[in-house]
């Protein structure tokens, strides 16, 4: 088949609405496809840890020890990072960020990490306690996002243009269904108003017949005391 459209001109309202109608549908499932990328988890680059009761100091370049609480109370150690940056601040806090992780465990869950150290746990050269920690992701997440509902745009609109305008079968669908919409015999404004009214005036009327047939029930059942009143 050749590259082009398939018999211009002919059903082009029918292909026009139908490819609005699925320009919506794709639309609303970007929509979905961008909230859904924002619940995912991405892989971190790097982790950025906030510290408190900072002792000792440490230098980008070295090993930073991750504890984490396992099995109650015990401290145990969660892996090891090397550390890109040291902030030192007021009252014995910092920021450290981290990265080169030594598994992908160490990786994923450096968020727990309650304490970190450099050196002989005994007698380490730094110490801190963990207060916070967030993760750097290997992109960002906004990227994420935009590249999963560009997809589905990008693909939404491949397909329509295909079957509206390049697929022999369905433009021959539409066509015929254009042809058998212009034999349809559409109401005019004259007639649907007047059913309009005629079907408005009619609800009045019913629902004033059953409320006077509902109050003489009513009444009737009180007179006989049967309904109290």
């Amino acid at each position: 088949m050749a590259f082009g459209l398939y018999k211009p001109g002919q059903g082009y309202w029918v292909r026009v609405l139908t490819a609005v109608g699925a320009g919506i549908v794709t639309l609303y499932a970007a929509a979905w496809g961008w909230n859904q990328a924002a619940a995912v988890r991405l892989p971190a680059k790097a982790w950025t840890i906030s510290v408190q009761s900072v002792q000792g100091s440490v230098q980008p370049g070295e090993t930073l020890e991750l504890l984490h609480f396992a099995r109650g109370e015990t401290l145990v150690s969660l892996g090891s990072a090397r550390v890109t940056e040291f902030g030192e601040g007021a009252a014995r806090r910092g920021t450290i960020v981290i990265e080169d992780f030594d598994s992908t465990e160490t990786r994923d869950r450096a968020g727990d990490s309650y304490r970190v150290l450099v050196g002989d746990p005994l007698s380490p050269s730094f110490r801190a306690q963990v207060t916070s920690a967030s993760a750097t992701p290997v992109i960002p997440q906004l990227y994420l996002q935009a590249i999963v509902a560009g997809t589905i745009i990008l693909t939404g609109t491949l397909m329509t243009g295909f079957f509206v305008a390049l697929s022999r079968r369905s433009a021959d669908f539409l066509i015929a269904t254009d042809a058998e919409m212009k034999k349809v015999n559409w109401t005019t404004y004259k007639h649907v108003k007047g059913s309009t009214i005629v079907v408005i005036v009619a609800s009045f009327l019913i629902a004033g017949i059953l409320f006077i047939v509902d109050l003489g029930f009513s009444s009737f059942f009180k007179m006989i005391g049967v309904l109290e009143g």
